[in-house]
């Protein structure tokens, strides 16, 4: 037994999440990474939390670092800059964060004519706000004015300002797409470009990346003349019952009909959408409904919602999750730090059969100089790999995905290469082709809703009825071809058609199988049903969003791509592995585990702590900031002040230079003493001014300001345009439209985000089945039996 990624040396020259979590994902899965310091250390050092009573071996930085070297290096000095250059010298990748443009890169020779000359073999990911060009490469901001400008500040609850996601989970993201696009730059290293491999990570576009397609949305409603930007709230959502928050979350028609039946309200089934919308009738329907749930706890309640087959789960917190049932059994949660300051913290976001992820040595202490015993950087195995433009090609991928995220890791790998078979069939075609169903104004309209679109472009479609022997076995029969094979149905459903990883690995002992159940494989909730907004519920992410005196709320949607993600990295490690050893694994990512992972610091703080910090709603533990209402309708501005400077730059900006003295504001401990009335100020000028021009005006002064960003203009962002972000592809019945890439550039490297647009149902049902020899009589025959066919039954 190996680590998947056994061999791979990694220097990592970055602070705080990012960067740290994409190296903390490849010391998972093997990677002997060093993380480099100035003496005044990484600044998440000095985050917390904290142990009671002391300020040293934060928990959050301890969870991101664990098993790295460390070096702390004076890079003002000619030593600590020539220490630098030989650890890269030997290394295969390189992991930094600093800002685009930023002259330090050239001072410490981490540019890309130095590094080309250190290593011409050398991977290297660069981490920035939004990419190292483009017209908003230089522009200031924060968290709250990233998550502004891509759209994921919005509204959660009704009657309240927009807010953000909680826990700093964005930055997260972007650390997890950066790990996505090292082993994709080293995957294009080893077909032998001949010179350094950049991969340019934006965290504004990573942002983009995880939102449902709202852009595409927007067009398709925008030319059937109806509104793009609806406040539409899912049902139930997050609500009390007698001992806490519950999500009930209806992903379907008949899970709103079963959820009024559940309650007694039998009467409201008529009146989904409207409830929906938030007009009078929700009002009614709560009234009604909060008595019954003021009577049932959240545990029995989500046993039955489950036994109805109704998506529900409770609302962790960062201590009630470490009893949840289903973590506690997989034993997901694990100790961390040195041995003098455990703490609880989760574990890794995959689990590899063949390879598993061991325990970890701590972190690395500031000053750590740890002897790294790498030698010369010898060739690495090229075998098996595609060419610069194609790293996947010639890889075979078996899609039995469903939904949003395995089909978003099979998107990502056909998209650069592979060959993507994704199977359906027309009694049970994907469900997400029906998300979006109000759009059902042709015959077609499984074939062109939005979400279904941009999560299966760059695919061949079969379809097989997996409940006829027939189907059965024409799908083991191309599991048995393939390389790759994914699936992200709940447990029970591969495993009555004999294609789970056992039954698989009969005829092809070298599959790498990839599971992606929500709740895992094993453990008392493995067979629940759940989508986006249960895996954000369970897993203390929606626990850390909304207003202090407000409910949780959900983030609705990240989960999805955020565990395609996590997935896609995993795989791509187990490919090297294979290629070494010619030994296949199965992977499984248990989507909750995933959202666990992206939402640790609520656990390592009541670890250390035995408190739960309240939701802090748009504001910041050192920052006074916020979002306002602007002049427009519905027109929103969020705003950070950082420093003193940024303050005086605000008061110009709003023509209140006397407040640039005034004792309530006069330093960031006295605003953050004073911020509501640091929000009545500005949110008086915010009311008078039009968004985008306050929004500017702040930002010619430095300072770091955003209008929110809304659907209907998510086409029109000049960052986007000169980073070439959206690929245009023709669709045979929706025509032309505008596709999300993916949230990085590699060079050299692939130059289009696409390869063809989403198939239609059964599209290559003779293309695929002549490939395994059969005749086009036999296919017929299929067809006629209704084993394959062209149209959903009874659509």
């Amino acid at each position: 037994m190996s680590d998947a990624l056994a061999g791979l040396r990694v220097v990592e020259f970055g602070s705080d999440i990012a960067a740290p979590y994409c190296t903390k994902l490849l010391t998972d899965l093997g990677a002997d990474v060093c993380k480099i310091e100035p003496p005044t250390g990484d600044p998440l050092r000095a985050w917390g939390p904290f142990r009671e009573g002391s300020q040293e071996r934060g928990g959050l930085f301890e969870y991101l670092n664990a098993g790295k070297h460390g070096l702390t290096l004076d890079f003002s000095t000619a030593d600590g800059i020539e220490q630098t250059h030989e650890l890269i010298a030997k290394a295969d990748l390189l992991v930094e964060d600093l800002a685009a443009g930023s002259a330090e890169r050239f001072d410490l020779g981490l540019d890309r004519d130095s590094l080309q000359r250190i290593n011409p073999g050398l991977a290297v990911v660069r981490i920035s706000d939004y990419g190292q060009d483009g017209p908003r490469r230089d522009r200031p901001s924060t968290s709250l004015t990233l998550q502004a400008a891509s759209g994921w500040v919005n509204v959660r609850e009704f009657g309240r300002p927009p807010v953000q996601a909680g826990a700093r989970i964005p930055e997260y993201i972007a650390g997890g797409y950066a790990a996505l696009a090292a082993l994709t730059a080293l995957r294009i290293a080893d077909a032998g470009p001949g010179r350094l491999v950049e991969a340019d990570v934006s965290a504004f576009e990573s942002l983009l990346c995880t939102l449902p397609y709202p852009m595409l949305m927007a067009e398709r409603l925008k030319s059937m003349g109806l509104p793009t930007n609806s406040k539409a709230a899912p049902m139930l959502g997050i609500v009390r019952a007698a001992d806490g928050w519950i999500g009930i979350n209806c992903l379907t028609g008949q899970h709103w009909l079963d959820v009024c039946a559940m309650m007694g309200l039998s009467e409201f089934g008529e009146h989904q959408l409207a409830i929906m919308l938030g007009g009078p009738e929700r009002d009614e329907f709560f009234a009604k409904a909060q008595p019954w749930l003021d009577s049932i706890s959240v545990g029995d309640l989500v046993e039955l919602s489950q036994a109805m087959r109704i998506p529900a789960a409770p609302i962790n917190d960062g201590s009630s999750i470490q009893d949840c049932p289903q973590y506690r059994d997989r034993g997901f949660f694990v100790d961390g730090g040195p041995e003098d300051a455990r703490f609880r913290r989760p574990g890794a976001p995959f689990r590899l059969s063949r390879t598993p992820v061991g325990a970890s040595r701590p972190a690395p202490p500031l000053g750590a100089e740890d002897t790294v015993q790498w030698e010369t950087r010898g060739e690495r195995d090229t075998a098996n790999v595609g060419n610069a433009t194609s790293p996947f090609a010639g890889l075979k991928v078996f899609d039995l995905s469903t939904f949003w995220a395995g089909a978003y890791l099979t998107c990502y790998l056909g998209a650069f290469g592979a060959d993507v078979v994704k199977v359906e069939s027309i009694q049970r075609p994907d469900g997400h082709r029906y998300s979006g169903s109000l759009l059902r104004n042709s015959d077609d309209w499984y074939e062109i809703g939005p979400l279904w679109q941009g999560t299966n472009l760059n695919k061949r479609d079969i379809t097989l009825d997996l409940g006829t022997d027939a189907g059965r076995e024409l799908a083991l029969r191309l599991a048995a071809d393939a390389d790759v094979v994914i699936e992200n149905f709940s447990p029970r459903v591969v495993e009555q058609f004999g294609l789970d990883y056992n039954s698989l690995v009969q005829t092809n002992p070298g599959v790498v199988m990839v599971r992606m159940p929500g709740f895992g494989l094993q453990g008392p909730w493995r067979d629940y049903v759940g989508w986006a907004l249960n895996i954000e519920q369970l897993a203390g992410m929606s626990a850390v969003t909304g207003y202090p005196d407000g409910p949780p709320c959900n983030l609705q949607g990240p989960a999805d791509p955020i565990a395609g993600v996590h997935a896609t990295v995993a795989l791509l490690a187990a490919l090297e592995h294979r290629r070494r050893t010619g030994e296949g694994q199965l992977i499984e990512v248990a989507q909750i585990e995933v959202g666990a992972a992206v939402t640790a610091e609520p656990v390592i703080e009541y670890s250390l702590t035995g408190r739960v910090r309240e939701r802090e709603g748009n504001r910041h533990r050192r920052d006074a900031q916020g979002v306002y209402s602007s002049a427009g309708e519905d027109d929103w501005v969020a705003l950070t002040v950082r420093d003193d400077a940024d303050w005086a730059a605000v008061t110009d900006v709003i023509g209140r230079p006397e407040l640039r003295e005034d004792p309530r504001f006069a330093s960031a401990e006295a605003r953050l003493r004073h911020h509501d009335e640091f929000d009545e100020v500005i949110a008086e000028c915010a009311g008078t001014r039009q968004a985008d021009d306050f929004a500017e005006a702040l930002l010619q002064r430095g300072v770091p300001a955003q209008r929110l960003m809304t659907a209907d203009r998510m086409y029109d962002i000049d960052q986007l345009d000169a980073r070439g972000f959206y690929e245009d592809l023709d669709h045979r019945i929706a025509g032309r439209q505008r596709y999300p890439g993916w949230p990085f550039r590699i060079t050299p490297g692939p130059s289009r985000n696409h390869r063809t647009p989403s198939p239609t149902l059964g599209q290559h049902n003779d293309e695929v089945l002549g490939e395994l020899g059969l005749t086009g009589e036999e296919i017929s025959a299929l067809r006629h039996r209704r084993v394959i066919g062209e149209r959903i039954l009874n659509a």
